[in-house]
């Protein structure tokens, strides 16, 4: 697989690789070559983190080419040499506390290295038991995890676990095992790349897996969790975070945030008669689809939210949702902010012309749409249906649409409330660099439109203008759009320097903020009112329907403390 195709970006995307790569250059230097000015000391290790029993290289000058001529201590235990040269002692990890520093004794002179070693406990293979996972020890992920049937894996508030990038370790609940998560807003659990600060990429390793179970009572729990730099897949298959692909209780997967996956964030595939019930997700900076719906599974949701950088898009799919499941996804209260750099303030160096026509040096030639019903299965290639029920939602700053309703079923049954997809009550952003009408827009970064059909000649004939069609006069006529344009070096003279926040979301929005985003509207926006949840639709008893904002967050900020927006550069001990 070519692991650079997440950041296939121009200009300012080549400098970020090119960057990256000297940073590992320059690591590597470090961890493998002399200091010419230092005479005796540990100048690196190599992994800094690493299970009882693995074997780590401890870089360095003036050691002894002996393997008892240098004393090793690991968090303060004797750990045995068992080679050595000059420069270079490989060095058994013993059991010992989980974080710590490692000292090199060698006669009368002694070293011990700035950075902190972490001793995992290592999980690889197939659990044949049960296992509960607590806070006090940090653990790693070796190559593909399985619980086996029967079992339950539990995992304590607080706990960290990192996946080795080396294996592109996965985590599987097999069919008939469990998995409980209890975090908590304070003590959130943590799945996370074991790569240093500032070497972590979107794909380090696999994901978590539900597999397809044959009990129709599953009992997962997976709650305040957060799972950073999963998604690596393969060149002809897509990958997720968190891949559902079993129905689960109302309640029990929800606020977990999918950070950086080279693949989507959530994707459920679970099969006929299941259903899948999710609240409070978060996907930030996924290459791939934020929320991807496919199989044959019911799915009701409320509170989610997809944040892209635009830097990052995947082959299979950027869109912030996806809906191809054979069954109704209801949604209410969804909030994607999709990469389109006028909006986001994203644009370095414009072109000098008054229509933004795709020219935005951020954004991945990859960007998709904001909601995508239908379309082709990219593994296997057929086209695909979708139902989505969809309300009281915000969808802003979308590249390729607003909503394509891909394929001539799903377009022809749009707006029929037996089998069709609906959209009611929802906001809709686009820009001045489009043509000045509402809901239409027949140039970038709108491409598809707003409201678009997608294909629906043929597979590949593209997005058609919704004008004067039945569908276009549903869709506008219980939904709104509003202009969001953080950036205008380069409209018409008439007005050259305005910009446009006309849902007061510039602070979730602006690129500038992607590290510290503000998920609260501004006071008085109109998104801080105005939900229904009238419709048949919603009847489920899992909606919470006492909420009156549109979007995924009204006055309370449900991110605060367990969510992170800068996991490059969070220490995990």
């Amino acid at each position: 697989m070519d692991r650079n195709f997440y950041k296939q970006f121009r200009k300012a995307g080549t400098l970020f690789i090119a960057a990256g790569f000297l940073m590992f250059s320059s690591c590597k230097k470090d961890s493998e070559t002399a200091n010419t000015g230092l005479k005796y000391g540990i100048t690196g290790i190599e992994p800094l983190t690493a299970g009882s029993g693995d074997t780590v290289k401890v870089y360095g000058v003036g050691f002894k080419a002996s393997a008892d001529g240098n004393q090793v201590k690991i968090n303060g235990v004797d750990a045995k040499v068992v080679a050595a040269t000059s420069e270079v002692l490989n060095v058994v990890v013993p059991t010992a506390p989980k974080t710590g520093k490692v000292t090199v004794q060698t006669d009368s002179q002694s070293s011990t290295f700035d950075q902190e070693f972490n001793l995992t406990t290592v999980l690889s293979g197939n659990q044949a038991a049960s296992i509960n996972l607590s806070p006090e020890k940090l653990y790693l992920l070796r190559g593909a995890v399985h619980m086996a049937k029967g079992t339950v894996l539990t995992i304590q508030a607080g706990t960290i676990i990192l996946a080795e990038k080396a294996t592109y370790a996965s985590l599987t609940i097999d069919d008939g095992a469990t998995i409980v998560v209890n975090g908590t807003a304070d003590k959130p659990v943590v799945f996370s790349s074991n790569q240093p600060i500032g070497l972590r990429s979107p794909g380090d390793w696999t994901g978590i897996i539900l597999k397809a179970s044959t009990s129709t009572d599953a009992n997962d729990v997976i709650n305040y969790v957060r799972i950073e730099y999963a998604g690596y897949h393969l060149s002809n298959a897509a990958g997720a975070a968190l891949l559902i692909n079993r129905g689960t209780v109302g309640g029990k997967i929800a606020n977990v945030q999918a950070s950086y996956s080279g693949g989507d964030g959530f994707r459920c595939n679970a099969g006929t008669g299941t259903t899948g019930y999710f609240k409070y997700l978060f996907a930030f900076g996924c290459a791939g689809n934020d929320f991807d719906f496919a199989g044959g599974s019911r799915v009701i949701a409320q509170f989610l939210v997809g944040l892209k950088d635009p830097l990052y898009a995947d082959q299979f799919g950027a869109d912030g949702l996806l809906v191809q499941s054979s069954q109704p996804v209801t949604i209410t209260n969804l909030t994607l902010m999709g990469p389109n750099g006028l909006a986001r303030n994203a644009v370095i160096n414009p072109p000098n012309y008054n229509y933004y026509r795709n020219y935005d040096d951020i954004l991945n030639p990859r960007a998709g749409r904001g909601v995508h019903i239908g379309g082709i299965n990219y593994t296997t290639g057929q086209p695909q249906s979708g139902t989505l029920q969809l309300f009281n939602s915000v969808i802003a700053a979308s590249w390729l649409a607003g909503i394509s309703l891909d394929g001539q079923q799903v377009w022809s049954r749009y707006g029929n409330g037996a089998d069709g997809s609906v959209i009611k009550y929802s906001s809709f952003t686009y820009t001045l660099a489009t043509v000045d009408n509402t809901l239409n827009h027949d140039v970038p970064p709108l491409r598809g439109y707003i409201f678009s059909g997608e294909n629906l000649r043929n597979a590949t004939s593209g997005f058609e203008s919704s004008a004067n069609t039945a569908q276009a006069a549903n869709f506008n006529a219980s939904n709104d759009s509003l202009k969001l344009q953080l950036t205008t070096p380069f409209l018409a003279a008439t007005n050259p320097n305005a910009t446009y926040d006309e849902l007061g979301i510039a602070n979730m929005a602006l690129y500038s903020k992607i590290s510290s985003p503000l998920m609260i509207p501004a006071t008085a926006s109109l998104l801080l009112s105005g939900a229904i949840f009238t419709d048949s639709q919603l009847s489920d008893s899992f909606i919470d329907k006492t909420q009156k904002f549109r979007g995924a967050f009204g006055a309370v900020d449900w991110t605060r403390s367990w969510c992170n927006f800068v996991p490059q550069q969070t220490p995990y001990k």
